[in-house]
């Protein structure tokens, strides 16, 4: 079992805000002095981007880790204008990762064989998941020990997030080993309008211990951070979605902490 606490942002549909929430959380926990490993599985990079990389600058990519071509710890980048945060940079060439892996016997399992080495050098391993059910976003809770999921307040992703908790207590049920779901975030949320609250309300009831209080609030800072390749924590510290969170990320380290002394307890 690695040292450090694997957690992946993770959720098959897109545009839920995971990159944002991957980046931001991993931010405040360097800032917090932590030291954080951010994983990007994003064939976009866009983790690597919004911290100031460019694309031509992505190489080692965590899809030369994948292949063997590059040994996991010789992608593993510092980020000087970050302290105490690293990075795995994403890469198109995820997009043939599926076909580069199919000959192993569990495919599934070579993100875990890759990311489990690393946590020794790291307090925290925050993993930004691709969108979709392919080989790559599928190996992700074999990798991660606990998944946030982040989820927009509107219907599609409603009913998305629905399914996709109905999918993974099924493959928990058939396969050991896998993440657990720590908790479910709300993102984008603009508590003006009617149906957003309505949405709101739906998915707290139905998954009444999974969601964390803090919601994060539809702010226009949120897309202007990566622009300048700096998480919004650090372009606009005081905005309305930084505050958010910085109060997500606090209920995170809550939520392990807990985790961690029933584990204790439940242990012989």
């Amino acid at each position: 079992m690695p040292s450090a606490m694997i957690l992946a942002v993770h959720n098959p549909k897109g545009g839920v805000g995971k990159t944002t929430t991957a980046v931001n959380v991993a931010a405040v926990l360097a800032g917090m002095g932590r030291k954080v490993l951010l994983l990007d599985l994003e064939a976009y990079a866009g983790s690597s981007i919004s911290l100031g990389l460019r694309p031509k600058d992505l190489r080692p990519s965590i899809a030369d880790v994948l292949v063997g071509r590059v040994r996991p710890v010789d992608a593993v980048r510092s980020l000087p204008r970050f302290p105490n945060l690293h990075l795995i940079t994403g890469s198109l060439a995820l997009t043939q990762t599926d076909s580069a892996l199919a000959h192993l016997r569990h495919p599934e399992r070579r993100l875990a064989d890759v990311v489990h080495p690393l946590g020794a050098a790291f307090e925290y391993v925050i993993i930004d998941s691709p969108v979709g059910f392919s080989l790559v976003p599928f190996s992700v809770p074999f990798a991660a020990q606990h998944l946030v999921v982040p989820v927009t307040a509107s219907y599609l992703p409603l009913e998305g997030l629905a399914q996709f908790l109905r999918w993974y207590r099924d493959l928990r049920r058939a396969r050991k080993g896998l993440a657990s779901l720590l908790g479910i975030a709300l993102t984008f949320v603009d508590n003006r309008a009617q149906a957003t609250r309505e949405i709101v309300d739906i998915i707290r009831v139905h998954n009444s211990e999974g969601v964390f209080r803090s919601e994060i609030p539809r702010d226009p800072r949120v897309t202007e951070a990566p622009s300048h390749g700096q998480p919004l924590v650090r372009y606009a510290p005081k905005s309305r979605a930084a505050v958010a969170y910085r109060r997500l990320t606090s209920e995170i380290l809550h939520r392990l902490s807990t985790w961690a002394r029933r584990s204790a307890r439940s242990t012989p």
